[in-house]
């Protein structure tokens, strides 16, 4: 049967996740103990060592970080040992923070953050603590529990993820359309593709390439809410734009009250011009 083993006591995000990831991808786990691993254990590859044995040696699936001046975590190990740790970093941007925190501890978040110890706690997810308290109190589990389905779950979106990502940005190369209204910028992407938070980001991402350092302007996306429609939101809380300004309009179906999101029916190209330069406060200086 084959098994993970990870330490004991305090659950942290690093073998938990490192368990998540393992679970998923090597798709034959039976049971998950969390323990120390005895020596016949640490010298077994079918059995895999997450955050302990005292070793990092992959030919015995056995990835523990504690070595002197190791700089990585078992959840680094493991991606690198993937070859996917580049891209994991630049589609979980999260990675970087939990690799800080478990190689060099709360100080080094800060450092990296530039934010205090009291931010962090504010910061804390209650979600997360809850779930890893779940993880703590299990000496051992099994396959088919909620807690293994959960993980196993966790596991499949971290790397699907991944995938989506690069597929997407491949995909969207010479779709998304970049230009001005009344001098704000806007990048428009809304014809033939679907909606995701990836796209959301991509988009984001495009904007700072093309548009560099400028602040706000106004992304164009397919919204779900209600299906079929297209999303206006803006960027950096731009108080040249305010969706409250045509939330009477025929096809208008929501303006967010605070004026940073508004739904559209579909709509022609110029009709979509004539409603984005009317939610733009200003004169029409550049088109």
């Amino acid at each position: 049967m084959t098994i993970i083993i990870t330490h004991p006591g305090s659950a942290h995000l690093d073998d938990f996740l490192s368990t998540c990831l393992v679970i998923y991808r090597a798709g034959n786990i039976e049971e998950v103990h969390r323990r120390e691993p005895t020596q016949e254990e640490i010298n077994d590859p079918h059995i895999w060592k997450l955050d302990v044995g005292d070793k990092h040696e992959p030919d015995l699936n056995c990835y523990d970080h504690h070595q002197y001046a190791m700089n990585d975590c078992t959840l680094s190990l493991l991606l690198k040992e993937w070859g996917l740790l580049d891209k994991a970093l630049k589609v979980h941007t999260w990675l970087k923070i939990v690799i800080a925190n478990d190689v060099g501890g709360a100080r080094e978040v800060t450092k990296i953050l530039n934010v205090s110890y009291t931010a962090i706690e504010c910061l804390s997810s209650y979600v997360e603590r809850t779930v890893l308290e779940l993880f703590q109190k299990k000496k051992k589990f099994k396959k088919g529990t909620a807690l293994f389905s959960l993980m196993k779950i966790i596991g499949r979106k971290f790397f699907t993820e991944i995938d989506e990502y690069f597929t997407l940005r491949e995909e969207l190369e010479g779709k998304i359309e970049f230009l001005r209204i009344k001098n704000v910028p806007i990048v428009s992407c809304y014809k033939d593709i679907e909606f995701s938070r990836m796209l959301v980001r991509l988009l984001n991402e495009k904007k700072r390439e093309v548009f560099q350092d400028e602040k706000g302007g106004i992304a164009i996306y397919p919204n779900t809410r209600p299906p079929g429609t297209i999303a206006l939101s803006r960027y950096h809380d731009d108080k040249r734009i305010d969706f409250t300004r045509i939330s009477h309009y025929e096809k208008v179906k929501f303006a967010h009250p605070q004026g940073f999101f508004a739904s559209l029916e579909p709509l022609s190209e110029y009709e979509l011009e004539q409603y984005i330069k009317d939610a733009i406060v200003g004169k029409d200086s550049s088109s």
